[in-house]
């Protein structure tokens, strides 16, 4: 008898563990709170006889006509796409001297500017179309923050970025050079924060901004959490959705080292992009199995989900297939992906202005 009750008890800690990582009890939002869910078909697909993709995973609309891309693996990292006259730049070759990076895992538009981030070497470059539509170098700089993934430039003078791994704070304001001005802000909420410390590499996330700067959303990678900032106030408004998922983590210990496992192990928000009214993020939503990751196909999203500035659930777009990337030409209402494939990733885009 003792023996049933204790496995009976074992039983049902289990049961408690496993309903408090997932519930929908504690939700902000599901998918039904949206007003709208919208499919969006299949889009028009970019076709140049001289455009060849090799592993892209960025995209970004420039004002002035052009599509960003940033490739991996690729001998120049960021393929400029001119939509006027079909022409093709390549540039940043991967090195560690003057207009050079190891990874440029991070491209950004402010204002006509082109941020182009590498993580490894802290690095920024700033580029911009002259008279004859090429893109040139006009400055680099190295950030004062160590070992941040992701940077953001809010205006002309101010930037953001998460703060280092292990950091008690979870963002950076930085001036137009990098230096650091202050670090502010906590984290999302961990369920065994006593044992194992919050940072950003348990909360990795996705930063984009209104376009002058004074609000900025930041979107969890890992769980599904999204965070609206102001510029003067900090921390506006944390909404948890649509999954329920209430993270753990903890030590692993790796050779003479140790990593974060987060638990449970998820794939949420994919890339966010912002706009004057609204802001939108590719959902994922890929629960990880033991021994198995997942296909390439399932770790893109097929959903995209719009907010207004104050968390409001508008819509859904529902895409027939999952990309890689998306950003908007908010002012012509186009949606520009990159569809996921392992061969021969291509550009669709989708004309929203029946929709916004």
């Amino acid at each position: 008898m003792r023996i049933y009750k204790a496995l009976l008890f074992c039983i049902l800690v289990i049961g408690v563990i496993y309903s408090c990582s997932e519930s929908n009890d504690n939700v902000d939002f599901t998918l039904d709170s949206f007003c709208d869910t919208v499919n969006i078909g299949v889009g028009n697909a970019y076709k140049s006889d001289s455009l060849f993709l090799v592993n892209p995973r960025w995209i970004r609309y420039h004002p002035d006509s052009f599509l960003i891309i940033q490739e991996l693996r690729s001998p120049k990292m960021i393929t400029v796409l001119d939509l006027k006259s079909n022409g093709i730049q390549k540039l940043i070759s991967k090195g560690k001297g003057p207009g050079e990076m190891l990874s440029a895992w991070g491209i950004e538009i402010q204002g006509n500017i082109l941020f182009v981030f590498c993580s490894q070497l802290r690095k920024v470059i700033k580029l911009s179309p002259d008279a004859e539509r090429k893109f040139q170098i006009l400055d680099e700089y190295l950030l004062d923050e160590k070992q941040t993934s992701k940077f953001y430039p809010l205006t002309g003078e101010l930037s953001v970025c998460l703060s280092d791994i292990g950091d008690e704070s979870r963002l950076v304001y930085l001036t137009k050079e990098g230096k650091l001005i202050k670090k502010f802000g906590d984290y999302p909420p961990l369920l065994n924060r006593n044992e194992v410390k919050p940072d950003n590499d348990i909360f990795a996330s996705y930063i984009s901004a209104i376009p002058n700067g004074s609000k900025f959303a930041v979107v969890c990678a890992y769980t599904d959490i999204i965070e609206i900032y102001d510029i003067e106030n900090g921390l506006e408004k944390r909404i948890h959705g649509p999954l329920g998922i209430n993270l753990e983590a903890h030590y692993v210990k790796v050779g003479p080292g140790r990593m974060t496992r987060r638990v449970p192990a998820y794939l949420t928000y994919c890339m966010v992009d912002a706009g004057l009214n609204e802001f939108m993020t590719g959902l994922v939503s890929y629960k990880g199995e033991k021994n198995k990751g997942p296909q390439l196909i399932e770790a893109y999203p097929k959903k995209i989900l719009c907010f207004d500035w104050n968390g409001k659930p508008l819509r859904i777009f529902n895409l027939e297939f999952p990309i890689f990337t998306f950003d908007m030409d908010w002012k012509n209402k186009i949606l520009y992906t990159v569809k996921c494939a392992d061969e021969s990733p291509e550009i669709v885009s989708f004309s929203l202005k029946d929709i916004l």
